[in-house]
Protein backbone atom coordinates (compact mmCIF):
# COMPACT_ATOMS: atom_id res chain seq x y z
CA UNK A 1 0.00 0.00 0.00
CA UNK A 2 3.06 2.51 0.88
CA UNK A 3 4.09 1.95 -2.29
CA UNK A 4 0.99 2.65 -4.34
CA UNK A 5 1.13 6.14 -2.40
CA UNK A 6 4.47 6.89 -3.27
CA UNK A 7 4.15 6.23 -6.73
CA UNK A 8 1.04 8.14 -6.70
CA UNK A 9 2.61 11.08 -5.63
CA UNK A 10 5.47 10.64 -7.94
CA UNK A 11 3.10 10.34 -10.85
CA UNK A 12 1.28 13.55 -9.72
CA UNK A 13 4.73 15.51 -9.18
CA UNK A 14 5.82 14.56 -12.95
CA UNK A 15 2.59 15.48 -14.40
CA UNK A 16 2.43 18.70 -12.77
CA UNK A 17 6.02 19.53 -12.95
CA UNK A 18 6.01 20.82 -16.58
CA UNK A 19 3.08 23.21 -16.31
CA UNK A 20 4.64 25.18 -13.17
CA UNK A 21 7.76 25.13 -14.89
CA UNK A 22 6.35 26.86 -18.17
CA UNK A 23 4.61 29.26 -15.95
CA UNK A 24 7.22 29.98 -13.74
CA UNK A 25 9.96 30.82 -17.31
CA UNK A 26 6.98 33.08 -18.95
CA UNK A 27 7.79 35.71 -16.84
CA UNK A 28 11.35 35.71 -16.46
CA UNK A 29 13.27 38.82 -17.09
CA UNK A 30 17.42 37.93 -18.12
CA UNK A 31 18.47 41.81 -19.33
CA UNK A 32 19.52 44.13 -16.81
CA UNK A 33 18.64 47.64 -17.62
CA UNK A 34 20.77 49.24 -15.03
CA UNK A 35 23.65 48.47 -16.30
CA UNK A 36 25.94 50.73 -18.55
CA UNK A 37 26.33 50.31 -21.93
CA UNK A 38 30.28 49.62 -21.80
CA UNK A 39 31.88 46.20 -20.77
CA UNK A 40 33.41 46.00 -17.83
CA UNK A 41 37.10 45.25 -19.07
CA UNK A 42 36.94 48.30 -21.77
CA UNK A 43 39.55 50.54 -22.10
CA UNK A 44 38.60 53.03 -19.06
CA UNK A 45 38.09 50.66 -15.94
CA UNK A 46 37.50 53.27 -13.46
CA UNK A 47 39.31 53.20 -10.49
CA UNK A 48 41.22 50.54 -8.86
CA UNK A 49 42.12 50.47 -5.59
CA UNK A 50 43.65 46.62 -4.64
CA UNK A 51 46.62 48.24 -4.09
CA UNK A 52 45.28 50.33 -1.18
CA UNK A 53 42.90 47.59 0.16
CA UNK A 54 46.21 45.51 1.03
CA UNK A 55 48.53 47.73 2.03
CA UNK A 56 47.37 51.15 2.88
CA UNK A 57 46.00 49.51 6.32
CA UNK A 58 46.79 48.79 9.80
CA UNK A 59 46.54 44.87 8.76
CA UNK A 60 49.71 42.81 10.31
CA UNK A 61 52.30 42.31 7.54
CA UNK A 62 52.16 38.37 7.84
CA UNK A 63 48.01 38.52 6.78
CA UNK A 64 49.24 40.37 3.75
CA UNK A 65 52.28 38.40 3.08
CA UNK A 66 50.08 35.14 2.78
CA UNK A 67 47.39 37.09 0.82
CA UNK A 68 49.69 38.31 -1.65
CA UNK A 69 52.18 35.53 -1.71
CA UNK A 70 55.06 38.81 -1.57
CA UNK A 71 57.76 38.66 1.25
CA UNK A 72 58.25 40.34 4.16
CA UNK A 73 60.28 43.06 3.22
CA UNK A 74 58.08 43.81 -0.32
CA UNK A 75 54.74 44.11 1.95
CA UNK A 76 56.42 46.25 4.53
CA UNK A 77 58.05 48.61 1.24
CA UNK A 78 54.57 48.74 -0.20
CA UNK A 79 53.31 49.68 3.09
CA UNK A 80 55.71 52.47 3.81
CA UNK A 81 54.85 53.90 0.50
CA UNK A 82 51.26 53.74 0.72
CA UNK A 83 50.55 54.69 4.01
CA UNK A 84 50.05 51.79 5.64
CA UNK A 85 51.15 50.30 9.39
CA UNK A 86 51.28 47.10 10.79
Amino acid sequence: MANAMLLAAVLVYFLVLPFSALALTQDFCVADLACPDTPAGGPNPGLQITDYALFANNLPSAVVETVTFLDDAQVKKLKSVLGGTG
